[in-house]
């Protein structure tokens, strides 16, 4: 949050020089402010993540490799590179946050495919460094697309009551982050559970808190990046949509984290399913890349594991029961209980994610069912 908050001041401080230049040199002085500001805190990362952008756009550019199957894997493995390095574990002081790279390096991602599919040109490199060098999303995303990231940059002029929105989503965002987030969830309902003598209920109230804080870290977040983005003229897309107020667990997943899950639904899920003809193993494939981009570990399989087989026993159920599933979706009182239903679901899915290790797991499933 400290991180965040330099960010924050540097972007609110900036923006009245942003405004003031020609529309021509603003996405130069926003790429140029944020790469100043990555090489002061952190040198050898910024270089290396440039480097590798250089030689994205150098396999573009030159045409190296003739296969254009061989030329996406080499385009999409050079970003992966310092992020699976990271993940790992083989870290030095002078790496950006994990969360900084993975979105990082998931923009570099998302350029590749598109330039493969031929739904994108090939960027020129100071086009390609303005989109990833942009400073409101660096830390906590959205992944941002890159033809969106420009379409704004065109349409970018003086708008008093944008910039004000962005002050207010930036204010949201604290809010988010620091009461409701911090201080209620994590604080508050945390003290009240420890102060409860039943084993179940603890678990529950622990459960709620962990999860509650965790949906106000990520959307207060979020709500920071938007707003950001807006101060300095440029539209970032919405990355959650209202998630609990989904019915199902396949709705759900298309309002959590909206740049990420469709992300995985275009570059894992989509290619998959087209090279294997089954939807099922793209999908399972999908979430366990969503997992793992948040932490290497037997704990995120699990728990990507865990949300494919929910959406797939939601897509079972309403083919095998369309009446319940009809009522569910489709009926005012069907709808809260749904959404109470896919609440809890997500909530206690979260019990793998939250938990240390696997003792730490089997303490805490032994204390729901005695």
């Amino acid at each position: 949050m400290r991180l965040q908050a330099l960010f924050l001041a540097v972007i609110l401080f900036t923006s009245p020089l942003i405004w003031r230049v020609p529309n021509y040199w603003k996405a130069n002085i926003m790429a140029a402010i944020t790469f100043i500001l990555l090489a002061w805190i952190a040198p050898t990362s910024v270089l290396l993540m440039l480097s590798v952008a250089f030689l994205q756009w150098l396999v573009w550019k030159y045409d190296f490799i003739k296969s254009g199957r061989i030329k996406v894997i080499v385009t999409v493995f050079l970003p992966l590179l310092p992020l699976l390095v990271y993940k790992w574990k083989f870290a030095t002081g002078q790496w950006l946050i994990p969360l900084g790279l993975s979105y990082y390096a998931f923009r570099q991602i998302h350029v590749a495919f598109e330039c493969y599919k031929a739904e994108m040109q090939k960027p020129a490199l100071l086009s390609y460094f303005q989109y990833l060098l942009f400073l409101p999303v660096i830390l906590i995303g959205p992944i941002h697309r890159m033809p969106d990231f420009q379409r704004s940059l065109r349409r970018m002029k003086w708008n008093a009551s944008q910039y004000s929105d962005g002050l207010e989503r930036i204010l949201y965002g604290l809010v988010k982050i620091d009461f409701l987030g911090n201080f209620l969830f994590s604080t508050q309902l945390t003290q009240v559970a420890r102060g409860v003598s039943s084993h179940a209920l603890r678990l529950y109230l622990e459960v709620i808190a962990f999860t509650g804080n965790t949906y106000f870290q990520f959307a207060g977040f979020s709500d920071l990046a938007i707003g950001a983005g807006l101060v300095w003229g440029i539209r970032v897309m919405e990355n959650f949509n209202a998630p609990f107020m989904a019915t199902n667990m396949q709705d759900f997943w298309r309002r959590w984290h909206i740049s990420l899950s469709s992300w995985c639904r275009d570059y894992v899920f989509q290619p998959l399913a087209a090279l294997s003809r089954n939807r099922w193993i793209a999908l399972i494939s999908a979430m366990l890349v969503l997992a793992l981009w948040h932490e290497i570990s037997l704990r995120y399989i699990v728990w990507g594991t865990v949300q494919a087989v929910l959406i797939l026993l939601t897509v079972y159920s309403r083919k095998k029961t369309p009446a319940v599933s009809g009522f569910i979706n489709g009926h005012p009182v069907g709808r809260w209980i749904g959404r109470i239903w896919v609440f809890h679901l997500f909530a206690f899915s979260c019990i793998f994610i939250g938990s240390e290790n696997i003792a730490s797991l089997g303490t805490n499933f032994k204390h729901i069912f005695h």
